[in-house]
């Protein structure tokens, strides 16, 4: 089973110099917690996660939503994943980077549409789809504790 049998393909998104007031309201409105952050050329530069939000406006009090850019905040690198790959890769791919959902990609970076575990837990028991065991790992392993990261300097 690969990832374009099952991705979301009618997705929210916003461009780097959106306003986060704005993307957060999106994601409110279309009940989603993650949004691709797209390029004039509609390539994936970043995603911005309603934990993104949340933070910023905790650390950038004294900043209206309105006055904080998009790009300013996003979550980089970008983790993704190809429309014809299989979900076991991608389970992987979501464990090893402690991440729930993945922007879908062509080969030039441009978005196709979003896959998340959610959409993974939801398909029934096919012939090389995920296991329950396999689907539990990955979410043991999204919820594992990172090694924090000494700053260089």
């Amino acid at each position: 089973m690969t990832v374009k049998d099952i991705m979301k393909r009618s997705v929210v998104t916003c461009a780097p110099g959106d306003d986060v007031g704005t993307a957060a309201k999106d994601m409110h409105d279309r009940h989603c917690g993650f949004v691709p952050v797209v390029d004039g050329h509609g390539a994936v530069t970043g995603v911005l996660t309603d934990r993104d939000v949340c933070m910023a406006l905790a650390v950038h009090q004294h900043r209206s939503p309105d006055r904080l850019a998009v790009q300013d905040i996003m979550s980089t690198p970008v983790f993704s994943c190809f429309p014809d790959e299989n979900l076991k890769v991608v389970l992987a791919t979501m464990a090893r980077h402690h991440v729930r959902r993945l922007p879908v990609i062509d080969k030039q970076g441009h978005l196709q549409g979003v896959l998340s575990i959610d959409d993974i837990v939801q398909i029934p028991h096919k012939r090389g789809a995920p296991t329950a065991v396999e689907i539990v790992d990955t979410f043991r392993a999204i919820g594992a504790r990172r090694p924090i990261e000494a700053p260089v300097g």
